[in-house]
């Protein structure tokens, strides 16, 4: 791993040079720049290209790392393949602590790539650290870099990390999850691995105190065994989450032309994810939904669930999803059923567990006393609100429904007075473009409920997977803590 000395200067430097810097706006040595410069970076800021023009983006251009008088923290390097390792040489005389490598063209490509990524590696062993090649590398909301060319990212820094092997695919996680709420403590796009790996990157993160939950993209693995202890040691402290590419015939090919990784075998990683507690997720949406739910859900949440609907055929569903994914669905006390009774309409309606309420439109004070009842009943560990309407709907003429806004409200104020987790089933309900309006109003409520703790996903299937995957954690935890 590297140092902590080296770790701070990578995410926090002080200054940064661009080496490959260019005036053409089409060029990623431009667009770093100018990226740097949107998302906010306050450092000290140095272009590097002997055949730039003297001036970029306001910045005098260098014709060699060597020659910026200052300093350099951290480089950027977008450089033909062939050229990087004279670059390396001249970041390691300068005393650059790390260096992210955004071109391609090493072991990705075959023999002659593999031999050009162990002259780089062996140029910076023992000097500087080295991420990539092949990557979008950091994204440091504190430390002002964003990954290339992610200038609307959040600049707000938050608790959740990721670490990919996938460029792309740091950057489409990164825009997602902030668009859920989420904010990032560090995020980190390290394509081929050649020195800093995702076990370098997890060690950091494990007692990083910004970071509370870790997310990863992974194609391969360099040290199994180091690995494997890392997300072990982190079992009940801070979540793993994993998404292993390459799981497949078709993902393995894939993942070797992709950054030269080896795939690994599904049922070695399963394994791994039930001797370390890493929890293992199979595609963006699993990632994503976990994330929010280990980042929203109480602490050794159970799985017990109330399910409340507006309508019968949620409830079977309901029925089928949770006991599917593992969740418990209890039936209600009796006394439970005969306060749920003496409120809810005779027709249409029931009090068993699933709960349904009868409609999608249930009076806010009649939600309010329903839920009420629910909390005060301890064979429960948290309750599913599932074609409940929260926002959206059209009242007599077109005018907007209050009730919408009403329960909602009941919702962010019961989750501040209950130890018990809601779960909240936000479906789309912006379905034509002259009804797009709504999609505003569902990102309002949305925001609401992640700024009140209460998990949400636009499905019940990928709320009750979700939701299974942190209960399941927290067991884990205990009985390995036993």
């Amino acid at each position: 791993m590297a140092s902590p000395t080296q770790f701070d200067r990578i995410f926090y430097p002080k200054s940064v040079a661009v080496i490959g810097a260019s005036g053409e706006p089409g060029r990623p040595g431009y667009q770093f720049i100018r990226a740097l410069l949107e998302f906010g970076y306050r450092g000290r800021l140095y272009p590097v290209n002997p055949e730039a023009p003297e001036e970029i983006l306001g910045f005098r251009t260098y014709r060699n790392v060597r020659d910026v008088p200052d300093a350099v923290d951290f480089a950027f390097i977008t450089v033909p393949a062939p050229a990087v390792p004279a670059v390396i040489g001249d970041c390691v005389a300068k005393g650059v602590a790390g260096v992210e490598i955004f071109t391609s063209g090493f072991r990705e490509v075959g023999e002659e790539g593999r031999k050009l990524e162990r002259e780089i590696v062996g140029l910076a062993k023992g000097k500087l650290r080295i991420i990539g090649p092949n990557c979008f590398g950091v994204y440091c909301p504190r430390g002002g870099l964003t990954l290339l060319p992610g200038a609307r990212l959040s600049s707000e820094s938050g608790d959740v990390a990721f670490i990919s092997q996938s460029g792309g695919l740091a950057l489409y996680f990164a825009w997602a999850a902030t668009g859920c709420g989420l904010r990032f403590s560090k995020a980190v796009s390290y394509g081929n691995a050649a020195d800093l790996n995702e076990s370098d990157f997890l060690e950091y993160l494990g007692d990083d105190e910004e970071t509370r939950v870790i997310a990863a993209y992974i194609e391969g693995v360099r040290d199994g065994s180091r690995f494997f202890r890392l997300a072990r040691s982190l079992l009940g402290k801070k979540p793993v989450i994993v998404w292993k590419g390459g799981l497949s015939e078709t993902g393995s090919r894939a993942v070797s032309s992709h950054t030269g990784s080896l795939a690994g075998e599904k049922a070695v990683w399963q394994a791994f994810s039930r001797q370390t507690g890493a929890v293992l997720v199979n595609d963006f949406e699993e990632l994503l939904d976990a994330v929010l739910f280990f980042r929203q859900c109480r602490r050794n949440i159970g799985r017990r669930v109330a399910v409340v609907g507006g309508g019968g055929a949620v409830g079977v569903a309901a029925g089928d999803v949770c006991e599917r994914v593992g969740l418990v669905v209890p039936v209600a006390p009796a006394g439970v059923q005969e306060q749920l009774r003496r409120m809810l309409p005779p027709v249409g309606t029931s009090t068993r567990n699933p709960f349904d309420v009868g409609a999608p439109v249930l009076p806010a004070p009649l939600f309010r006393r329903a839920l009420e009842v629910l909390l005060g009943w301890d064979g429960i560990d948290a309750v599913i609100i599932d074609r409940i309407y929260l926002y959206g709907l059209e009242g007599l003429n077109g005018v907007p429904d209050r009730g919408c806004e009403e329960r909602l409200e009941v919702l962010l104020d019961l989750q501040t007075k209950t130890a018990k987790q809601f779960v909240v089933v936000l479906e789309d309900l912006s379905t034509a473009a002259d009804k797009i309006e709504v999609e505003v109003e569902r990102r309002s409520a949305q925001q609401k409920l992640f700024a009140s703790g209460i998990a949400f996903a636009p499905s019940l299937t990928r709320a009750a997977v979700a939701l299974a995957r942190v209960c399941g954690y927290y067991e884990q935890a205990r009985e390995i803590a036993l």
